[in-house]
């Protein structure tokens, strides 16, 4: 039986055949035991350049551990990558003399640029320059942490315990995405695997696969699915078999409604973690001078393990997901000049985020941390700082192209005396701090003449913008893109705006109106994984028990964000931590540089081994109810499609059922069954191909 060397630790493609074409499948089979074997056996499924150099990767992967250079991609003879001249299949590539779509230059992005526009990018996200700035920058707080010494707006306050004690927040039932539970009696620590619950739905047949499209974001595939998938992956930031099932279950439009009505879903389990372990998120920084010893900072990293525990086990996903694009559209980094007031944002955003448009951009402009992030807690009558003035119009209502620099000059003028009183850490209005004086802009006026009535002045003023057509059509343009496709069309966006006007500036409406539209039934193909739904879709379907949940505010690290957190961080995707004011673009261009692809095939390995502090070692024979002696391509057919949501190929299921076989030397695939030795390593190297092929990228 052909085995995987421990000693390999770098992904290395298969040498290409002399017409520029992966080995196929009709190949002579090479000598048993060499590490070509298990190349050219796994490269053979056809999977297009993921497929391919991610079966290569297979070969770096020691028994039961993660890959040596699983945080980074890397060098020297690395695996094709997407775009890579000859290589069939390859993301953004078309043919085989295709040229390599490496997006992402070393500028800096140029504020208020259109999302999508790659003309000014910041930094590539997986480069080598930004990796190294994040690692100082989590160096630096983590020494100053040491001297420091409900719905999705539930805000009651908790308790936090011990580490290791488990919260007791409901029990785990079918629907659940992953249950709280105490801590694992098979941690890392003994070398044990996670507590996991088997859902169900892994033990099905594959549903029918009723779409069929192709995509050109992966040329030379046909991807198969269900519409209960495709509302899924693009409903939930990590959607996974339960959720489809959910979906298949209450029907689409059922399904819809209930998520955006989040609080009549119980979402105990969730909210008993971030209670007990991240409770700091959930107070304003008025209230965590004592909780901090007076480094409020400190609880800035709790709203990060906060993101990352509701991305993992909330069962309010598309309140979730709306939450992380507004958090986008109106952004605040976790980790900057506002530090210190972010837990009250989060709650600001998780408070309003599927209610009036309106009603969220007051309070946000309204809120310290927005109003230091953007400089007008320094704005006054003599001193005015247009930064929040030109970015309400210029990112938060109307675009750049609908207002004049003296438009400007009004915007601010309106927001001058918006500030915070430190002594109490809270917002506070200073009508000595206002300039008076007539204002006029886009359609609104007033005398502005008593500087008492700042505070209406600035509740109409905003009013005013959110109504506006071109209001409607940026925000609607965002949700599009989101929701449907990278270059969303003029007639859903329209479709979406008009939702958000005749709602009252409602974001629940326009969000029902993208997942009801007709192109959003016809997208499937046409969105690409952000790292973080790649990182947590694979810790979601593992269905792990939290056990130790990393940076608790009972423990002296509250900036430890776990394997998974980590994962995402090298990656340049971690929460609300974009370099520009801006937020993370959602478009596929940004997120398919070679480097960064190069990095997640890594970062699979390390994600599907699990997060070993927390929970111990992911346990996928458990959950998958994967049994030897099993067919090993029905078995393949059952996992690839409850971990993707897509129906593939015999040809490409042979890969993935070749490694649940422990890559068999002879024999055709279908009298292959699922072998008995070292079941573990081989199905987690058979999960990991299904989540590094393309079926595992497409959102």
């Amino acid at each position: 039986m052909n085995t995987i060397p421990d000693t390999v630790d770098h992904i290395d493609a298969e040498a290409p055949q002399p017409d520029g074409r992966a080995m196929s499948a009709a190949a002579p089979p090479p000598s048993p035991g060499s590490r070509r074997a298990a190349l050219r056996l796994l490269g053979a499924g056809a999977l297009g350049v993921a497929g391919t150099a991610v079966a290569a990767g297979l070969a770096g992967c020691t028994p039961g551990g993660g890959s040596t250079s699983a945080t980074s991609a890397p060098s020297g003879n690395a695996a094709a990558t997407p775009g890579s001249p000859g290589v069939p299949g390859a993301p953004g590539a078309s043919g085989a003399q295709a040229t390599p779509r490496v997006t992402g230059d070393l500028t800096q992005r140029i504020t208020g640029v259109e999302e999508g526009d790659t003309s000014a990018m910041a930094p590539d996200p997986s480069s080598n320059q930004a990796q190294s700035q994040e690692q100082a920058e989590q160096a630096r707080r983590a020494q100053e942490s040491q001297d420091g010494g409900g719905s999705s707006s539930d805000t009651s306050d908790a308790q936090p315990q011990e580490d290791g004690q488990g919260s007791q927040g409901g029990s785990q039932d079918t629907g659940s995405t992953g249950g709280t539970g105490g801590a694992d009696n098979n941690s890392a620590d003994n070398g044990g695997t996670g507590s996991q619950t088997a859902p169900e739905v892994y033990s099905h047949a594959p549903s029918e696969a009723s779409i069929s499209v192709t995509t050109d974001l992966a040329p030379g595939i046909t991807l198969n699915t269900s519409p209960a998938w495709h509302l899924a992956r693009r409903a939930s930031i990590a959607a996974t078999a339960d959720i489809a099932a959910d979906i298949e279950r209450m029907g689409a439009e059922v399904w819809i409604d209930q998520q955006l009505t989040p609080e009549s879903i119980d979402d105990s389990a969730a909210e008993a973690v971030i209670a007990g372990h991240y409770s700091w998120s959930r107070m304003p920084a008025s209230e965590l001078k004592g909780p901090t010893g007076d480094a409020v900072y400190r609880a800035a990293p709790t709203v990060t393990n906060a993101v990352l525990t509701r991305v993992r086990l909330s069962k309010r996903v598309l309140a979730e997901s709306v939450v992380e694009l507004l958090g986008d559209h109106i952004y605040v980094p976790i980790h900057g000049k506002a530090e210190s007031f972010i837990t009250g944002f989060d709650v600001l955003l998780r408070t309003h985020a599927l209610g009036r448009y309106a009603d969220l951009l007051h309070a946000a402009l309204t809120d310290v941390a927005l109003l230091q992030e953007l400089d007008n807690v320094e704005s006054t009558k003599d001193k005015p700082n247009e930064n929040l003035g030109r970015e309400l119009l210029e990112l938060y209502t109307v675009g750049r192209d609908a207002y004049t620099e003296d438009d400007v000059k009004a915007s601010t003028t309106i927001l001058t005396g918006h500030g915070m009183d430190w002594e109490t850490m809270s917002y506070t209005y200073r009508p000595e701090a206002h300039a008076t004086g007539a204002v006029s802009l886009l359609g609104f006026s007033d005398p502005n003449s008593d500087p008492a009535a700042g505070p209406d002045l600035l509740k109409r003023y905003v009013e005013h913008l959110c109504a506006q057509p071109s209001t409607a059509r940026r925000l609607a343009t965002r949700i599009a893109r989101r929701y449907i496709a990278d270059e969303p069309s003029n007639a859903v966006v329209e479709h979406i705006a008009k939702a958000y006007l005749d709602n009252d500036t409602r974001i629940a409406p326009a969000v029902r109106a993208a997942l009801t539209h007709s192109e959003f039934g016809a997208s499937v193909g046409k969105k690409w994984r952000r790292p973080m739904e790649f990182i947590m879709t694979i810790a979601r379907a593992s269905h792990t028990q939290i056990g130790t949940p990393s940076g608790s505010v009972s423990s002296d690290d509250t900036w430890n964000t776990g394997a998974y957190g980590w994962l995402i961080q090298g990656a340049g995707h971690a929460p609300r931590m974009y370099a520009t004011v801006d937020g993370y673009p959602d478009t596929a261009s940004y997120w398919m540089s070679s480097s960064l692809m190069m990095h997640l095939w890594n970062a699979a390995q390390s994600a599907v081994h699990g997060d070993e502090k927390e929970s111990g070692v992911n346990d996928w024979v458990s959950v998958l109810q994967i049994s030897s002696g099993a067919k090993a391509m029905e078995t393949a057919a059952r996992i690839s499609w409850h971990l993707t949501g897509y129906s593939w190929p015999d040809a490409h299921l042979e890969s993935v059922a070749a490694l649940l076989a422990g890559l068999p030397e002879s024999g055709e695939p279908g009298s292959w069954t699922v072998t008995d030795k070292d079941l573990p390593h081989h199905t987690s190297q058979a999960v990991r191909l299904c989540f590094a092929s393309p079926y595992g990228f497409l959102r």
